[in-house]
């Protein structure tokens, strides 16, 4: 079954500082994450033509041996944006680009996936903030698949929401993901997130290094632990479309 990635790595001219950065960050979570996956996703990411560093995120994403679809848009959009799916039965997944996916993310969402209109859930994972691992079980994450026929991607509704709203099941116990934090992330990570405190990584299903994450985020600043102190440039527009999406 075809399964497609979206990644939303948009950023307008006048955003230059905040592309850069996130473009640093790319290379060492995302890219390395979709490079060392054993089956590859078709990626659909959505950047902006306009973008100062357009041609460099092209070639970054080009390099991770996937299919790319580039999906030109004006500006970053959290919600409803339209992917181009195609049609007939797939696996439509989300991650971030500052993300990173265990290397059996993709191939044992493949072995689980079946014909029917479901999600499909890695609900363990790490948070990585101020350079600290912390497990993290949460159902409703945001690495839902979703197993559909139609026009539907992971960004319709709140990804909290998807395993309230359908027939869901769990793809593995095991950790599958890295949330990485840091002072451009559109999201706060509040204390519930970060409750378990861990000396170590499985380094075995996961291929990135994560002292070159941190030398990477540096730039982007100290990450927040609650949205009183949170300064992320995607901020108000993130709460807007979360009142929106009531």
């Amino acid at each position: 079954m075809k399964h497609i990635m979206i990644i939303q790595s948009a950023y307008p001219p006048d955003r230059a500082e905040l592309s850069a950065r996130r473009l640093e960050i790319t290379r060492h979570t995302c890219a390395v994450a979709l490079r060392t996956q054993r089956t590859k996703p078709v990626v659909h990411v959505a950047v902006c033509p306009d973008d100062v560093h357009i041609d460099a995120r092209r070639e970054m994403f080009r390099s991770t041996g996937c299919e790319v679809r580039f999906i030109e848009r004006p500006e970053w959009r959290l919600y409803k944006e339209n992917w181009e799916l195609p049609d007939g039965w797939k696996l439509v997944g989300r991650m971030d680009d500052d993300d990173v996916l265990g290397v059996d993310f993709c191939e044992l969402l493949q072995a689980t996936a079946r014909e029917q209109r479901e999600a499909l859930l890695w609900p363990v994972g790490y948070t990585f903030w101020r350079q600290q691992i912390h497990l993290l079980r949460h159902p409703g994450n945001q690495f839902p698949t979703l197993c559909t026929d139609r026009n539907e991607d992971p960004h319709q509704i709140r990804h909290w929401e998807i395993p309230t709203t359908w027939p869901s099941r769990i793809v593995s116990e095991s950790p599958g993901w890295i949330w990485v934090r840091h002072g451009d992330a559109a999201t706060s990570t509040l204390p519930r997130y970060r409750r378990k405190l861990l000396k170590r990584i499985d380094s075995d299903r996961f291929a990135c290094n994560l002292r070159a994450i941190v030398r990477a985020c540096e730039p982007s600043g100290v990450p927040s632990g609650n949205y009183q102190e949170h300064r992320s440039p995607h901020i108000k527009y993130v709460l807007q479309e979360n009142e929106r999406a009531r």
